[in-house]
């Protein structure tokens, strides 16, 4: 019994992270195209288990960009809702970045995540990030987790 209820409501935090993220993914990727300046086409942006990002992704990601698969975005579903803009931001950044000139400025990509926070008036939260390099310095998911789910 515990173990359909832990089913069902990771099921319930997937659907709703997708759907939520459906609906918004659009003015993020809008937000990346005008922080960074270059149009584009949205990517397709892929959903998955965190076995099957670990598998796409690496081990230690909860998202990424592969230029082999320069249409797709990857990400973790049922993450908390900060996590998941923030983290969708910088990976709209790359994937615009790289299909515009075949290059990632990883720079680029973290200004306009902490371009982000600021605009949804998570201040404190954008200094930290921008502090460990946009979480590229050597932080566990968990403690970006926490960061980004404080106030």
């Amino acid at each position: 019994m515990k173990l359909i209820t832990k089913i069902i409501s990771l099921s319930l935090i997937m659907i709703s992270s997708y759907t939520y993220s459906e609906s918004n993914h659009g003015s993020l990727f809008s937000f990346a195209e005008n922080m960074l300046e270059i149009e584009g086409t949205a990517p397709n942006i892929i959903f998955s288990s965190n076995d099957e990002i670990g598998e796409v992704c690496s081990d230690q990601l909860i998202a990424c960009f592969r230029s082999d698969k320069p249409s797709n975005v990857y990400i973790q579903a049922g993450l908390q809702i900060d996590l998941l803009n923030t983290t969708l931001v910088g990976l709209m950044s790359d994937y615009l970045q790289f299909n515009a000139n075949k290059n990632i400025d990883n720079l680029k990509s973290c200004n306009a995540q902490v371009d982000y926070l600021l605009s949804t008036f998570k201040v404190n939260k954008a200094k930290i990030y921008k502090a460990t390099a946009c979480g590229r310095k050597t932080i566990s998911q968990k403690q970006m987790e926490i960061l980004l789910a404080s106030k």
